[in-house]
């Protein structure tokens, strides 16, 4: 595969130059509440900061993480959003071979290939709604590679219980679980500080709307956490990521609100969109929807050009392996502008 197969949604900059015009962006899965304003007060009042370097291990958040997952500080490890910590593993772990449960988020394999890791697939299947079978051959893999919930699918492709076996190492990256009410029933981070076979990847720039700030943490073993941190560029995480992440831990508020508007307005659209001719979404606990295109005269590339005249950007999922061109992905976004989608679409299907 070549660069522009892994390219991902919410190049909105790029949309922008080609079409001349503004456009609502449901290819990116964040929150649609927008950063808390707290956040924003912070990093304005305390600008003057960015005139001395980053603090390099991160402590204060690195303890503040500690204290809400209720583990060891040794256990965490902070990177310039997930993405680092993806290519650092490949980078420490060297792992001669990956194995990879398709479609899903498709830096896994290019870190994968970066690192010159053989990879292999396991094609999640269209009729079992994307799940991952009950029966798993990784082949002896090094490093087993999953998201949960999972991206495009959007649903929980793996049970506590399973993610022991299935590797030398398992890599859960739970950036979407944060918008699951019921995640402590799914995590594995009470899991990973315990076993060296398990690194959890979870993010900031989803659920708090922080995309541009580059902010992501990992959990897992101290020995795991130790090996990575001897392969990290220092000054990786940015003084003002830094702060609103640990501003973002303290904001109950602003989770509970977003967990009932995603938990409503993931409803209406799953049900809007049903109820358009050739058009099936996919059940999802995250924030975004899965939809299939059930007509044989229009592929998502098509329909993403039309949708994108009338003002929206939608995620053509083509590129997914393990998908085709009669898949796009969807944001959960806020009534007003997921009405105008809805709208959008039965006009252009």
């Amino acid at each position: 595969m070549g660069y522009l197969d892994f390219a991902h949604g919410g190049n909105i900059y790029e949309v922008r130059r080609k079409y001349k015009k503004e456009i609502i962006d449901f290819s990116a899965n964040i929150n649609p509440l927008g950063l808390p304003e707290r956040i924003k007060e912070n990093i304005i009042n305390n600008f003057n900061r960015i005139l001395h370097y980053p603090d390099l291990q991160a402590e204060k958040l690195t303890e503040k993480l500690g204290s809400y997952w209720k583990i060891d500080k040794e256990n965490i490890l902070l990177g310039n959003g997930s993405i680092e910590l993806i290519y650092l593993i490949f980078s420490a772990f060297k792992p001669k071979s990956t194995f990879i449960p398709v479609p899903t988020f498709s830096e896994y394999e290019r870190a994968a290939r970066s690192a010159n890791s053989k990879v292999q697939f396991l094609r999640l299947k269209e009729k079992d709604n994307f799940n991952l079978p009950e029966r798993i051959d990784a082949g002896g893999a090094d490093i087993f590679f999953l998201c949960n919930p999972n991206n495009p699918t959007g649903n929980l492709i793996l049970q506590k219980q399973r993610a022991d076996n299935l590797a030398k190492l398992t890599v859960i990256d739970e950036t979407f679980m944060d918008f699951l009410p019921d995640q402590a029933a799914h995590s594995l981070i009470g899991e990973a500080p315990k076993n060296k076979k398990i690194i959890v990847l979870r993010s900031f720039t989803k659920f708090f709307a922080l995309p541009g700030l580059r902010i992501g943490y990992l959990i897992a073993h101290k020995d795991t956490v130790m090996r990575l941190r001897k392969y990290q560029l220092p000054w990786s995480v940015n003084t003002f990521a830094q702060m609103a992440a640990e501003l973002a831990l303290d904001n109950e508020a602003y989770a509970q609100k977003t967990n009932c508007l995603i938990k409503r307005e993931r409803s209406f659209l799953f049900r809007e969109i049903a109820k358009i001719n050739r058009l099936s979404p996919y059940p999802s606990r995250a924030n975004f929807i899965l939809i299939k295109i059930n007509d044989k005269e229009i592929n998502s590339s098509l329909l993403k050009e039309r949708l994108i005249e009338k003002g929206i950007l939608v995620r053509d999922c083509a590129n997914f392996r393990g998908l085709s061109g009669k898949f796009i992905r969807i944001a959960v976004r806020a009534r007003g502008e997921n009405q105008r989608l809805i709208q959008a679409l039965g006009r252009v299907i």
